[in-house]
Formats: structure tokens, C-alpha cells, sequence
């Protein structure tokens, strides 16, 4: 019973205040004289590093939004920006199939601009990276704390030995996390750069328009 009530809070989403609730509650019953206060203390512990992995669970499923969101819109944005940009090329070739045509190309040009819109609007890409960025700082800082927490409990039985293995997995988690978080930092900064020239390229060819010579006013005398 207490197994699946606990396992029914872990769905609360992290925002639901009805989670830190059931964390004071958590707290309620710890008693911290000198005979309870390891038992206190390591409950204490899964309390908050619940807290921190429905944090993890609540950004990994934000990300998967917003990564459908940012990848059918750029997609959209990529395929009618092509063919708007492809249209007025045919419409300039002496094939008369494709007369007319170049008009709506800017249609189409207008149309990839609004699925950039939207997918700045809707937080897409840049909530994808947020969100990714987020999760990965999230797990460095449960990592640290959970090797924290076993190399304290293994002071009770000191050694030269414990401090050094724990000293080199701590520094193999910091570097581990690093590197993704490097890289995540070059991928984000990349894609945002390809989406901001390909939107200058797509307002750059919108605003090319042909002069029409039967609207040239006649210069006034």
C-alpha cells in the first residue's frame, strides 16, 4: 500500500505544489537525537533527490515537446522555403509549363517566415535546447550529490583508499557531464545560427520583387 501511494506521487508533475507537500510530510516523522539521526538524515536525502529526478523526468518530457515542435517546423519552414525559392527560377526558364508561376513563390516564401514564427513563438527550438541544457545540469548535480552522499556515509569507516576512489569517480562524473554540456551549448548555438540565416534568407528573397515598368510614374516636368 505505502509502495504504490508512493508510486502515485512520483507522478505528480514537479510543478503540482501537492509534491512539496507530500515532501514536508516526508520531514514530519524524522527525529533527529543522536540514535535517529542517520536514519533522518538518509531520508532526508531520498526526499530531496526525489524532488531532483521528477525534476529530470518533468524536463526530459518537456524536451520531447518541444523537439516535435521545433523539427516540424523547421522542416515545414525548409520545404515551402524551397519551393518558393525554386518556383520563380522555373517560372524564369523558357519552358512555358511554368509561366506564372513566380507569384507564388512568394506565397510560399511567406509561409516558411510563419512556421519560423511559430516555432520561435512556441518556445520550439529554443525551448529544446533550454530544456536539454536543463536536464543534463540536473543530472550533473545529482550525480555530485549521490557521490557526496555515499562518500559520506563511507567516512564512518575511514581510509586513504575511499577518499582517493571517491575523488576519482566524482572528478569522472565532472568531466563526463562537461563534455555533454559542452556540446549541447555548440549544438544549440549552431542550429539557432542556421535558423537565423536561413530566416534572413527567406526575408532577403521576400522582399525582391520585380519593378513593374506600367507603374513608373512619369517624371514631372
Amino acid at each position: 500500500m505505502v509502495q504504490s501511494v508512493q508510486s502515485w506521487i512520483q507522478k505528480f508533475r514537479p510543478e503540482d505544489p501537492r509534491r512539496i507537500q507530500a515532501f514536508r510530510k516526508k520531514l514530519e516523522g524524522l527525529q533527529w537525537d543522536r540514535q535517529n539521526v542517520e536514519a533522518s538524515l538518509k531520508a532526508l536525502f531520498e526526499a530531496v533527490d526525489d524532488l531532483a529526478e521528477a525534476e529530470v523526468r518533468y524536463y526530459y518530457r518537456r524536451r520531447g515537446t518541444r523537439a516535435w515542435i521545433s523539427g516540424t517546423a523547421r522542416f515545414s519552414a525548409w520545404l515551402l522555403g524551397s519551393v518558393g525559392l525554386l518556383l520563380p527560377l522555373l517560372a524564369a526558364t523558357s519552358t512555358s509549363k511554368f509561366d506564372g508561376w513566380s507569384q507564388y513563390g512568394y506565397a510560399f516564401l511567406a509561409a516558411a517566415a510563419c512556421c519560423l514564427a511559430a516555432n520561435s513563438l512556441f518556445g520550439g527550438t529554443q525551448g529544446h535546447i533550454r530544456f536539454v541544457s536543463t536536464q543534463l545540469e540536473l543530472e550533473k548535480l545529482i550525480a555530485a550529490s549521490r557521490i557526496g552522499w555515499c562518500q559520506y556515509l563511507a567516512k564512518k569507516t575511514p581510509s586513504d583508499e575511499n577518499e582517493e576512489g571517491f575523488d576519482l569517480i566524482l572528478s569522472y562524473a565532472q568531466a563526463l557531464h562537461k563534455v555533454t554540456i559542452s556540446e549541447t551549448g555548440r549544438w544549440g548555438q549552431t542550429l539557432l545560427a542556421e535558423l537565423a540565416n536561413f530566416q534572413k534568407t527567406l526575408e532577403s528573397h521576400n522582399q525582391k520583387k520585380d519593378p513593374d515598368p506600367s507603374n513608373t510614374s512619369p517624371t514631372a516636368v
